[in-house]
């Protein structure tokens, strides 16, 4: 369970989330305008095309669908698929690839019913047009989707060498799945860590030295006998005559233990 900062009260949507359902709008949006403009040169000889509506019923059947994004992406992250992983996972994300497009369709029609601007039943435009002309983007949209997070998780090495891919963190019968790169830094609570994201904590149940040992060591380093830094997020340095300080770049300081330092300092040098 993520433990809050003070003050802060949601937890913002992933940035992952993020920012695939704004490429993915934008893509698709893109898709709806040349669909339009195609029909245009198509049907503008008879009289009888309008592009406004045109443009409005092709960004909804298209566009839409970005609103399933954030769902693919935590199928994704909680169903990953590649070689190391189960057939299971992909047979999944197949069937969800499929209901989505077919959950879609549905959407479509009633708003586009709604909205007076198809008058078709829903099962004869789903044979007519969307069988043929839309779901098969999306479907395409899909696997693009999965294809590239997939390829951005660093767990193929990892899970051969035995480390760490993600953490697994069970509390109050719930269980959260916490992609590596989300933490800042780590701190020692005799058997448990503190794991500490932008959003607030998580604690996780381990031994710092245990933990050491099943981080990759080229993303996460000791600095002090109750704390593990995450590289990625380090901005600086600050050395003064009797201590080292790392600066992270959410502005928060720690301070380097003495047996430490000669290995961080040649880190960052």
């Amino acid at each position: 369970m993520l433990h809050n900062k003070p003050g802060n009260l949601s937890i913002p949507l992933k940035g992952l989330e993020l920012r695939w359902s704004g490429i993915s709008f934008a893509v698709l949006a893109a898709v709806g305008i040349v669909v339009s403009f195609q029909k245009y040169f198509k049907y503008a000889s008879t009289g009888d095309y309008s592009i406004p509506l045109s443009l409005l019923y092709n960004l909804i059947v298209f566009s839409t669908y970005a609103l399933f994004v954030p769902l693919i992406v935590k199928a994704v992250n909680r169903f990953p698929i590649g070689r190391q992983y189960r057939i299971s996972n992909f047979t999944f994300h197949l069937g969800l690839s499929v209901a989505l497009g077919l959950t879609h369709m549905i959407f479509c029609n009633l708003v586009l019913y709604g909205i007076d601007l198809s008058s078709t039943p829903i099962f004869p435009r789903f044979l007519t047009k969307y069988l043929t002309n839309v779901i098969h983007i999306q479907l395409l949209a899909y696997w693009i989707i999965v294809a590239f997070i997939s390829r951005g998780r660093k767990t193929p090495t990892d899970a051969r060498n035995g480390l760490l891919d993600r953490f697994v963190i069970k509390e109050n019968g719930f269980t959260t799945f916490l992609e590596l790169e989300k933490v800042l830094w780590i701190e020692a609570l005799d058997h448990y860590q503190k794991l500490h994201t932008e959003n607030g904590f998580f604690i996780y149940k381990d031994s710092m030295s245990n933990l050491t040992k099943k981080l990759p060591a080229d993303r996460f380093k000791r600095i002090h006998r109750s704390a593990i830094i995450n590289v990625s997020q380090v901005e600086g340095l600050k050395k003064t005559s009797t201590q080292m300080m790392v600066k992270l770049q959410n502005g928060q300081e720690l301070a380097v233990g003495k047996s430490f330092r000669t290995e961080i300092k040649s880190l960052f040098a």
